[in-house]
């Protein structure tokens, strides 16, 4: 089977070992994510797309029931394998405390109800799961290729800044002072605290109910045990994205506003040494006629439908409205795409797929979408 590596974004894609989409939600990265791993898969390697909330149709389109928090292998006609996982934040956390807990704490954090909240409403704890399970997946040497479908944000680097963001929330004075308030204690200009923690205690019992202050004092002082592998792990999932080996794709829609984010993620990415290696532009009309063709008179065209339709002249001017509002939506979207391509550096490839008429749900639409995106590589 010959698959085409000849395209900007092809040759990218080749040679990485991580590849994490990132974007705004709603512009379909969990189906690039799945595309661009279908295409390595079929150059004959091992690859594994891990999502977050992938859509039914996505898992009709690879031949699965569901996505599941286990890697299935999806059957379809390649020369490597291709595996797909959905992020299971709960089963993740708690891989993360038997790594890194001792013993003796292990059963008190996964009984504790305050960590069952935690590990799986709590903010930033979906993009902390993300990074590592992706560590783990990577660390595990199985596959040659591990493509992430970052959670939707509205910051640029919530993916990137949760693993510490996690360790400083919980590692916050504050916070330390509700499990170890002794910690303060005989420091300069900090004895309010050891002078007044009963009394605090006390009125934040009566407000929050003494048995969840308790169950929370206790869930932070044995999870502050997890502390330094939590800071460890959060340095190795930096070093890994910052590597040769891994690359960014930023993933949006011709629409002006996440475009706009897009190039935020562009710029705050490219600070932070993190590599952008592609733009994936999705649902662009590139069809249009032109206007010249739009100006011709109604009668012309009604009579090329003069004997297929009761009423040419109406179809006609209907078909013209329409084209004309598809050449409006062309020249909005390819505007907008070079006003972004100002703004990135000329080395970084801006490849759109084009609109579809419909979605993608099954192995035909998938494989469609995957020659646009490669096969026929389209550029700004």
């Amino acid at each position: 089977m010959s698959v085409s590596t000849s395209g900007k974004l092809a040759e990218l894609v080749s040679r990485k070992r991580v590849i994490i989409c990132v974007g705004s939600g709603g512009v379909g990265k969990t189906t690039t994510s799945a595309i661009i791993a279908l295409q390595e898969a079929k150059r004959g390697k091992k690859v594994i797309v891990l999502t977050i909330d992938p859509a039914k149709r996505l898992a009709n389109a690879l031949g699965l029931a569901s996505f599941t928090g286990k890697a299935q292998k999806v059957e379809l006609e390649m020369e490597g394998e291709l595996w797909a996982m959905m992020l299971d934040m709960k089963a993740c956390f708690d891989e993360v405390v038997v790594r890194y807990a001792p013993p003796e704490s292990r059963d008190e954090i996964l009984s504790n109800r305050i960590y069952e909240y935690f590990s799986t409403s709590l903010a930033g704890t979906q993009e902390y799961a993300a990074s590592e399970r992706l560590y783990q997946l990577y660390e595990s040497g199985e596959y040659d290729l591990i493509v992430l479908d970052t959670p939707p944000t509205t910051h640029a680097l919530d993916f990137l800044e949760a693993p510490n963001r996690l360790g400083d929330a919980v590692n916050s004075r504050a916070l330390q002072w509700l499990y170890k308030p002794t910690v303060f204690a005989g420091k300069k200009g900090l004895g309010v605290f050891s002078m007044g923690t009963t009394y605090v205690v006390r009125i934040l019992s009566k407000l929050t109910g003494a048995q969840l202050l308790e169950e929370f004092s206790t869930f932070l002082s044995a999870f502050s045990t997890l502390f330094d592998g939590l800071q460890e792990r959060g340095k190795a999932v930096r070093d890994l994205l910052s590597r040769d080996e891994s690359t960014f794709i930023v993933v949006s829609t011709p629409d002006p506003l996440t475009l706009k984010e897009a190039a935020f993620f562009y710029e705050k990415l490219g600070k932070d040494q993190n590599t952008v290696g592609a733009f994936v532009i999705n649902r662009v009309h590139d069809f249009g006629i032109d206007d010249e063709d739009l100006r011709r008179p109604i009668v012309n065209i009604s009579t090329k439908l003069d004997t297929q339709f009761e009423n040419p002249r109406s179809v006609a001017q209907k078909l013209v409205d329409i084209a004309s509002k598809y050449s409006t939506l062309k020249k909005q979207d390819f505007r907008a795409m070079k006003d972004l391509k100002n703004n990135v550096s000329g080395d970084v490839p801006i490849v759109y797929m084009p609109y579809f008429d419909r979605d993608i749900h099954n192995a035909e639409g998938l494989e469609r979408a995957r020659l646009e995106l490669f096969d026929k590589e389209k550029r700004i």
